[in-house]
């Protein structure tokens, strides 16, 4: 517990930091909306997500997600990502409860400079390593599919058309130590965004765990958001809340039928 909170704190002080020396983008809000969900878009982003599975005992998991933009060339840029959780998790009678570090999650996301123009639009394609690191802090509820050390890779595209983003994205990754848990995550975004800032949108994170218990092995939810945009003169927050239904689950999560997801991103402007 006393890492998670660490790791908290550690992430608030840089995304404060960040926010009182970089100036306010001169987007408009519809543009920063799309740029929100974008995962080639050139702006630092801290996203804070709070997912709660609902039923017979909720399990709440809190991302942490820093996504900081480099250029590698004239032609080439990296978007480092990270997904740091915070996982509460209670036993199966509900008598335990336990908040702890789960396994950290990054991806080094290669990506043009400058997106190839489609129609009206323009697409982005990504590709890079990913790896999960074993850096859970689980004591009494940790599982043995925790303890497993993942390489793999990350792919994907993205297209833009004014206020409209697709994006899809496969990655998966191989147990290469510890308990050799194979993951597999795929996403797809779905999203329009007014000129007021608002966007409608589907982004739900698709999961095949070979750690998880039972035949099923996918977690595939279905489901609808909405976002905001706030700009201020020290940054730009956007706010979304989506609910998801779990049509396709594990044996674990046979009773949590619905996720409910809470967002809240800050963004600030990359100088390089």
């Amino acid at each position: 517990m006393k890492k998670s909170l660490l790791v908290i704190s550690a992430l608030l002080i840089s995304t404060f930091t960040f926010a009182q020396n970089n100036p306010t983008t001169k987007n408009s809000k519809q543009e920063m909306s799309v740029d929100a969900l974008n995962p080639t878009a050139k702006i630092y982003k801290f996203i804070f997500m709070n997912n709660t599975s609902l039923g017979t005992k909720n399990t709440n998991t809190l991302y942490i997600e820093p996504a900081i933009p480099v250029n590698i060339s004239k032609k080439i840029k990296l978007i480092n990502f990270a997904m740091i959780p915070i996982d509460t998790r209670r036993s199966s009678d509900g008598s335990v409860s336990e908040t702890s570090l789960g396994n950290i999650q990054y991806s080094a996301n290669f990506t043009p400079m400058h997106p190839f123009k489609v129609g009206s639009g323009i697409l982005a394609p990504l590709l890079g390593p990913a790896v999960m690191f074993n850096s859970n802090t689980y004591g009494d509820l940790k599982s043995p599919n925790d303890d497993s050390w993942n390489v793999g890779l990350n792919m994907g595209a993205t297209y833009k058309n004014k206020g409209f983003l697709a994006v899809a994205s496969y990655s998966p990754t191989w147990g290469v130590g510890g308990a050799k848990m194979d993951v597999t995550t795929v996403q797809y975004i779905f999203n329009y965004s007014f000129k007021s800032g608002t966007g409608i949108n589907t982004s739900p994170l698709l999961m095949k765990n070979e750690g998880f218990e039972g035949e099923q092995k996918w977690l595939i939810p279905v489901g609808i958001g909405v976002s905001q945009i706030i700009k201020t003169k020290k940054a730009i927050f956007n706010i979304a809340v989506s609910a998801y239904y779990n049509a396709v689950r594990p044996d674990v999560m046979e009773d949590q039928k619905m996720q409910v997801q809470v967002k809240f991103y800050v963004m600030l402007p990359s100088r390089r």
